[in-house]
Order: C-alpha cells, then structure tokens, then sequence
C-alpha cells in the first residue's frame, strides 16, 4: 500500500515537471522567434509586420511589428492587422477546387470544357484537351505573367477569361513552367457554376467560416473601405540601405487585384491564418471537423511541374503550392507580391510546423524566406547557414537592371492624320486614334494616353500601371493604314478599321 501511495505521489510530480519543461521551452521558442522577427524587420526597415508560427496544432508565435502606414492614419500592427496576402491567394482558390472535388462535382482529370463549355484557347487541341488540373500549374504554354498588363487597360476579370482565346502560346502545352495569374480566373468561373455566387462570395462561405477566419475577406469588401487594413509601401535599395515610401497608386492596385483576384487579391490577418495553417498540418481537418478529405488535401501537393533545382534541392508546383524537396525534407509554400503587400505561407509536414508571414512591403519576399528558415532550423535544432545574412545578400547583390537596347535608326513617321481612325478586334472591342493639337492621342478602355513617335509607324505609349507600350500600325491596301497593334508581351493579333 506504502508503495502505491509513493507511486501516486510521484506521477503528477513527473507530469508536472514535463509539463513545465514543456511550457519553458515554448517560452524560450518565443523569445528567440520574436528576436528573429524583430531583427529581421528592423535589418530590412520593413514599415508593417505580422508573423504566426503553428507548432503541433498551437500557437508558439503571434506578433506585430511596425505600423499600418507611415502617414497620420498608421497605427500599431496587432495580430488582427489586415494585409492583402497577394499571391498566397492561390492556395485558397485550389483548396476551394478541392472542396468541389470532394463534393462529387467536379474530377481533376475532367477537360474543362466539360464544365465551362465557353472555354477557349488559341488552339483548338489543347482546348479540348485542357483538363481541370492543369488550370493551376503554369505549364498552360503562355509566357510568364502573360496578359497581366491587360487590367492595366481596364478589362475586368470576366473580359480576360473571354480574352484568353486570343493570346498566342509562347511554349508548347505542358512542356515548360511559366508563371501565371490569369489561368486561377478559369478555376473561379467553375467554383462559381457550382457553389452559385461568385468567387468572392464562395470563398467567404466555404473557405473563411469553417475555418472560422472571422477577419478574413477579399480585396473587393476591404481595399477602399476597411479601417484595419494597412497600406502597401514600396520597398527598396537607395545605395547600401534600403527605404520605403507609401504607394498611392491605390486605384490602379485595386483595378489590377480585381482583375486577377482568385490569384492574388484575398486579405486576412495571421491570427486567422493560423487557422489556415492548422488545417494543413491536420491534412484537411480543422478543431475535429473535416474540411477536405485527406486524399483531396494531398492531391493539392502532388508535384505537378518541376520549376528550378539547385545542388541541394528540386522544386516543384503543384495546386497553388510550391514544393520544396532538400535534404531537411519538404518545404511546402507560396509567396506572394502586389502593389505594396508581400506576404509566405509555409508549413514544413515533417516538423508540424507552420509559418505565415505578412508585410505591408513591396518588392521582395526575401526577409519572409530568411525568417521562416531561421525558425524552422531552431525549432529542429541545425544551424545550416546565417539565413538572415544569405537573404539580405542575395537581395543587395542584385544588380541593377540595364537597358540594352540599341538605338534604331530614325526613321520619319507619315503624316499624322494617316494614322487617325477607329480600329476594331473582337472581344477587345475597338480602339480609337485621334489628332490632338499636334498630337497623337490612343484610346481603349479606360486608357487615353498620347503617343509618342519612336521610328518608322512605331509609336509609344505610358499605360499607368502597365508602363511603356509600343503600338505599331500596318499599312493597307486601299487605305494608308488599316491595322494596329500593341505590344504587351502577348501575341494579341491585330485590331482592324474594318472588322474582319
């Protein structure tokens, strides 16, 4: 009996020791976490930040750092500071694709044609054979980042989805990764035939409430009218330091956020992005309840198309996601950069472990990447590299762009009124030349810009937002000039001042 007593006396000793150790190193973890942060915000003048780390399911780091803005509205960043997360969007839209996916609704393997049947690429082939999962993946064979000036122009999203029959593919279909934000509006358009309302809303309902995500909205109910949301800085190198400065420039962001928004354009906070987080380490389940089945949630990592690889690692994207493979195991992420926000998700399966990081500074994720290194490798005890050190390098090593190109011979333009009229190509819609006093004048959309001769019928133009953009005129057979285009990376074909 004496025994049995000692035993009983012992064992909530022993369970509070470990329980208290516990405790000390998750304490010690959060110091040396927020002196992470705190020097990597301070060694990279970063105006806003916000940092969550998810371990085993709990929170070991919640922080704010900085201001909203730096003007007389700034306020002190909390944990429920709003951020647009930019590109880390795309996880959201493929796990809502995932949620279909488990509904019955939609199959992976399905051709989008089969769902959409308005869909349309320049190629009649690979139109029919396009299938669901290879909306997100960037090997479509258009070039990277391809129609992303058009918003610029004033196309919506609908309009761009409509447009994409028309660009040109670059590569070949499924042979080359090209980054691309215009293919995740093919991905909303079946979230919304199916869920019934449009993405904004689907990804309030379906996404943000059963993760209980209460802060979490989209560009749309938040970019104009949100009093926790900071503002976006550009962020960069002046000689050996580096500054930042408010963007105002807030009617072309919210123009070009909306245009590609299941890409780019949701805005949360990282107290609710902890949420997000769990989910993911819990393989789709969220406080005991399934949000995605397990085998939709691994689905969504499945490597899809191999973008880079170095001495130590291979990288791969799969559905939203980039997939990292070193010697320390996966890495699985996604950054994102718009107007003035820069923002990593990250979770490493191996460890539990997850980190979202969310700044009101543009320009670069490397402080997030030097960040989410340093604590991964405290956390499983290696110290592989000085990560802040290799980041803020890389960063201030980069040299500066130059412009390479040679001076063309001038050549004279005709006379200006020549080039005058109305020029039209479908879905586009029409673009009009008009003489100004003197002076060229180039209408489309919401542009109307003047254009500036540079040789020959080449002409230039300044798009806010998209920058210069050259339009080039044709000469006609029964007319000085009969068609035009501009250049904006894409092959868009020609616009003509008698449709054909």
């Amino acid at each position: 009996m004496k025994k049995f007593i000692i035993l009983l006396t012992i064992i909530p000793v022993l369970i509070g020791s470990s329980l208290e150790a516990q405790n000390k190193g998750a304490t010690c973890y959060q110091t040396q976490i927020d002196s992470i942060c705190k020097a990597v915000f301070e060694e990279w003048n970063i105006p806003g930040m916000a940092v969550v780390v998810i371990k085993d399911g709990k929170e070991l780091h919640l922080g704010g750092y900085g201001k909203t803005s730096y003007d007389s509205q700034g306020t002190k960043v909390t944990p429920e500071t709003q951020f647009v997360i930019a590109s880390t969007t795309k996880a959201m839209t493929a796990a809502l694709l995932a949620t279909l996916a488990d509904k019955g609704e939609i199959k992976w393997g399905d051709t989008v044609i089969n769902h959409l049947p308005d869909f349309k690429l320049y190629d009649p082939w690979v139109t029919q054979n396009f299938l669901i999962k290879d909306i997100m993946v960037h090997k479509t064979g258009f070039r990277a980042y391809a129609t992303d000036d058009l918003p610029h122009f004033g196309y919506d999203r609908d309009e761009i989805y409509t447009l994409l029959r028309h660009i040109q593919p670059t590569y070949s279909f499924r042979t080359t990764y090209a980054y691309n934000n215009a293919m995740y509006t093919v991905a909303a358009k079946i979230i919304e035939k199916y869920y019934g309302m449009s993405w904004d809303d689907a990804i309030a309902k379906y996404l943000f409430e059963p993760l209980e995500m209460h802060s979490s909205t989209t560009g749309k109910n938040a970019y104009h009218t949100s009093a926790r949301l900071a503002k976006g800085h550009r962020h960069f190198k002046d000689g050996d330091s580096i500054r930042f400065e408010l963007r105002r420039d807030t009617t072309n962001g919210y123009r070009w956020l909306s245009a590609v928004a299941p890409a780019g354009f949701a805005v949360t906070t990282v107290k609710d992005m902890g949420n997000w987080l769990r989910m993911h380490l819990g393989k789709g389940e969220f406080n005991g309840r399934k949000f995605l089945s397990k085998e939709s949630h691994s689905y969504l990592f499945n490597p899809q198309t191999i973008t880079g690889a170095d001495s130590g690692s291979i990288y791969n994207y799969a559905q939203g996601w980039t997939i990292e493979q070193g010697p320390n195991g996966r890495m699985v992420r996604h950054t994102g950069l718009a107007y003035g926000y820069t923002a990593l998700v990250t979770f490493l399966p191996s460890q539990n472990l997850g980190i979202a990081i969310l700044t009101n500074a543009g320009n670069t994720t490397n402080p997030h990447m030097a960040i989410a290194r340093e604590v991964s490798e405290l956390i499983a005890g290696t110290d592989t590299r000085d990560w802040r050190k290799h980041y803020m390098d890389a960063f201030m090593n980069t040299p500066a762009r130059r412009d390479d190109a040679r001076k063309e011979d001038s050549i004279a333009p005709k006379r200006l009124d020549l080039y005058t009229g109305t020029y039209y190509k479908a879905d586009f819609g029409e673009a009009k030349v008009t003489l100004e006093n003197g002076e060229l004048q180039f209408s489309i959309k919401k542009v109307n810009v003047a254009l500036s001769h540079k040789n020959g019928n080449v002409f230039t133009m300044v798009v806010p937002g998209a920058g210069t953009i050259e339009v080039e005129f044709f000469p006609g057979t029964n007319v000085p000039f009969e068609s035009l285009t501009f250049n904006i990376g894409d092959p868009i074909g020609r616009f003509y001042k008698n449709p054909i």
